[in-house]
């Protein structure tokens, strides 16, 4: 199997030559396959940086407790030490919400839980975070401009649900609007239901 230079398995092959690294989110040209719709003079642009890939990464990496210490600022993490102990991820959030944080980090909450709360946070394995990255990059093809894209935090809820880990969707920063949820969700399901992939869009 071919590899990125960052050492991973290529694992989500597009249909234009091309293919994703599923780690580092580049996108890889001069693949062994060519579709017969690809077009050989299309240009195509050699270990480009997939924006999209790497920003989806950076919030799979958030829920995975993949960041450092330092992302979450001192003055938060101080507030929340101030306050504990705590026993749930509920307490944490409402420590959160009540304060006047300037930077609250709900999108490190598994970390901040990890090393505050009793208990064992969820977290995703290197397997799970590859499949993640898979059906983000058929949700990618799929809203190519210039379709109107999903939120990120949505898109991460969604494919949490669709691999089975509905588990760690407590832990992420999820979007409250019904109205937006309905629309992302009705999106995303005709997405998958067209592409035949498998799970079923989720609840």
């Amino acid at each position: 199997m071919q590899q990125c230079n960052c050492g991973a398995a290529i694992l989500h092959q597009l249909q234009n030559g091309t293919a994703v690294c599923t780690n580092c989110g580049i996108l890889i040209r001069n693949q062994p396959f060519m579709v017969p719709s690809y077009v050989s003079t299309v240009p195509l642009h050699q270990n480009q940086v997939y924006t999209r890939q790497k920003r989806f990464k950076k919030y799979l990496q958030r829920a995975s407790r993949n960041q450092s210490m330092s992302t979450v600022p001192e003055e938060t993490w101080r507030y929340l030490i101030k306050r504990g102990p705590y026993t749930s991820l509920g307490q944490v959030l409402r420590v959160l919400k009540r304060s006047k944080l300037r930077r609250k980090c709900y999108d490190s909450l598994p970390l901040m839980c990890s090393h505050l709360c009793v208990g064992k946070v969820p977290l995703l394995d290197r397997a799970e975070k590859d499949e993640a990255m898979v059906q983000f990059a058929v949700i990618d093809e799929a809203l190519r401009p210039p379709m109107q894209f999903v939120s990120y935090v949505y898109a991460l809820e969604y494919i949490l649900l669709r691999i089975g880990r509905g588990d760690m969707v407590p832990y992420i920063n999820t979007i409250q609007c019904r109205k937006r949820r309905g629309k992302y969700k009705k999106l995303l399901d005709g997405i998958f239901l067209r592409g035949g992939g498998g799970g079923g869009p989720p609840n």
